[in-house]
């Protein structure tokens, strides 16, 4: 890692940046110095401006995809190299107005038992009938599950907020079935993780990847 990123990273990290969005604009930053394979500090304004044009043109990238880069990119050209470029307060993308695909339960329903496993099946009921995003489920711990008052607590979502949801009874229902099941096959008697990863033994109290989940 080159002294630039590292001071980047610590940028943001000073700024209250959450552990998330470091990754991103650190990501955004790294993909500029791909694309011109050149030092940071000599790229300059002008291809600055022909790197977001090209991604929009040439590369097809959303304007979301590009409002991740416009903000790393700028908050390192502006923080970490104090830069004070006029294309940083001429850049806009609008924010795309779409609408989500709204499944039936039904329809949830046979997504989640067609999985070939009972951990999927589970994961995908948690994380779906609570709202959470990956990262979330993933980390999800069994002392986050109030099951007497029906809520679980969600720490470090979005913008490193934490939260309460409501759980539904048939989540409950099944996390309970999964423990009765598998976590007894694997010998798992105090699992930290609501759910763990079950391979070799070292892994059993670590959260289950997000690669695997995705």
């Amino acid at each position: 890692m080159s002294n630039l990123i590292k001071r980047f990273k610590e940028d943001l990290q000073l700024a209250g940046y959450a552990k998330r969005s470091i990754q991103s604009y650190t990501s955004a930053v790294l993909r500029l110095q791909r694309f011109y394979n050149k030092p940071l500090h000599d790229i300059t304004e002008e291809q600055l401006r022909q790197y977001w044009l090209c991604c929009q043109n040439e590369f097809g990238w959303s304007a979301a995809t590009l409002r991740i880069s416009y903000s790393g990119i700028q908050h390192f050209f502006t923080r970490t190299l104090v830069r004070s470029w006029n294309i940083f307060n001429d850049i806009k993308w609008k924010r795309e107005q779409t609408l989500p695909t709204i499944l039936s339960l039904e329809e949830v329903r046979k997504i989640i038992y067609a999985l070939p496993t009972m951990q999927s099946q589970t994961f995908y009921l948690t994380l779906y009938s609570m709202g959470l995003r990956l990262r979330e489920a993933t980390t999800l711990q069994v002392k986050d599950i109030l099951s007497d008052r029906g809520l679980v607590h969600i720490h470090g979502g979005k913008g490193a907020q934490d939260r309460t949801v409501p759980l539904p009874k048939i989540t409950l229902w099944a996390l309970r079935e999964y423990y009765k099941t598998q976590l007894l096959t694997f010998r798992l008697s105090q699992p930290k993780m609501v759910i763990p990863s079950l391979g070799p033994q070292w892994r059993q109290r670590r959260p289950i990847c997000q690669r695997s989940c995705k």
